[in-house]
């Protein structure tokens, strides 16, 4: 082994002949435990050694700490999701963080020193999503991209904070413009059409299949169902608001509806109540009469049946939609079980979803010329700006009916 004297603050260079390579000691103070320590690295020659030192040194001065040439992009990401995000936000938000980050980084970046990851490597990886990603490879939405982008920027800015990394290399990339989905409300003849469908159809529940004659549960299974698409229809209520609704928040003196909370399902936890996101999410929805009157009479189905099935029904949590033995409906599983069915049999397109209720009820107030405030206010955005975001392609439609009232109006 030869060894050369070090220059001051270079390190101990040396050639470690029994291993074909040269080594070199390098002293530095860690800043998290206050005690001097040394750091082996190895190169080909002693010059390229000398390199790594110098740059090591300068790391360690600039506050990156010394394992960090150590820790992978992968497990960074999972030291990340535990310690920083699952502890401060929701259950349902903690998932959404953990599936973009676990499908889209981990696959492709996992593998990579976390220090040694550059801004192209990144950006080749969100450009790849929206042409192959997904689990069909036809490519994500821009809006997939985005927050997997907004999530990883996330990881690295906190890797900075914590000294893992000099500098956040997401900052250096470009996220793709915001292509929005386009929505699918339904007109006033296509929600009566469904609304019919749902009450007075022929049974597509449970026993009808086999033509035998339709039982408590499916009858209680369509009043249910009806109930819960008129709710969203005149409410604009979320898939999750209609089926994490109680009793209790329905003031029928005053015809108002609290939203107090929603039903979601979480990959760890199955179904759980959450409470709304926003302030404005939770809101007091006035409701008109007919609604009304459909809710008491849904109310007294529920308690007959209740009553018909003794302890196999146990409400306990007092929900307006309640399954056949009484707790939470899986969202999921009434979507593609009950209300896909529903839309083939009323000859709409199976494609649209629950959630193009809550479309629905905006766009026909609209087009009834609501402010867009009581709206908003209805829909419980955070703001005016977010409801005029997402409908004013249709405030073009509203300009005719504009022109027409000017014309009642008659001035000059």
């Amino acid at each position: 082994m030869t060894t050369r004297t070090r220059a001051a603050g270079e390190g101990t260079i040396y050639e470690n002949k029994k291993r074909g390579r040269w080594e070199g000691q390098f002293t530095y103070v860690d800043s998290v435990t206050g005690k001097t320590k040394r750091k082996l690295l190895t190169g080909k020659g002693q010059r390229e050694v000398a390199q790594k030192g110098k740059a090591f040194l300068k790391s360690i001065e600039d506050g990156l700490l010394p394992e960090a040439d150590k820790l992978t992009v992968g497990e960074w990401i999972d030291r990340w999701l535990t310690d920083y995000i699952k502890p401060t936000v929701r259950i349902k938000s903690y998932e959404k963080y953990e599936s973009c980050l676990k499908s889209y980084i981990k696959p492709t970046l996992g593998g990579i020193i976390i220090t040694k990851l550059k801004a192209p490597d990144i950006q080749r990886v969100f450009d790849e999503m929206l042409v192959t990603g997904g689990s069909g490879k036809n490519g994500v939405s821009t809006s997939t991209v985005r927050a997997t982008r907004r999530y990883l920027s996330m990881s690295f800015g906190k890797a900075v904070q914590v000294g893992i990394l000099l500098k956040n290399p997401v900052a250096a990339t470009e996220q793709p413009r915001l292509v929005k989905e386009e929505i699918h409300p339904l007109n006033a003849e296509q929600a009566a059409k469904l609304l019919n469908t749902a009450k007075v159809g022929e049974y597509i529940y449970l026993e009808v299949k086999q033509r035998r004659k339709p039982s408590p549960g499916s009858e209680y299974h369509k009043a249910m169902s009806y109930t819960a698409i008129l709710l969203a229809i005149n409410t604009g209520m979320r898939l999750g608001e209609v089926f994490g609704l109680k009793w209790s928040d329905i003031d029928f003196k005053k015809n108002t509806i609290n939203v107090q909370r929603s039903l979601v399902s979480t990959a760890s936890r199955g179904m759980i109540f959450e409470k709304p996101k926003t302030k404005g999410s939770k809101r007091r929805i006035s409701i008109t009469g007919k609604l009304k009157n459909a809710l008491e009479f849904y109310q007294k189905q529920q308690e007959e049946f209740a009553d018909l099935m003794g302890d196999k029904f146990q409400n306990q949590d007092n929900l307006v939609m309640a399954s056949l033995t009484g707790k939470s409906v899986d969202t999921s599983n009434f979507t593609t079980r009950y209300f896909k069915k529903m839309l083939v049999q009323a000859g709409l397109d199976r494609g649209f979803k629950f959630h193009d209720l809550r479309h629905t009820h905006a766009t026909l107030l609209l087009q009834q010329g609501v402010n867009i405030k009581v709206i908003s206010e209805r829909l419980g955005h955070s703001t005016v700006n977010m409801t005029l975001d997402t409908y004013s392609h249709l405030m073009p439609d509203m300009q005719e009916t504009a022109v027409k009232a000017m014309e009642i109006l008659n001035i000059g």
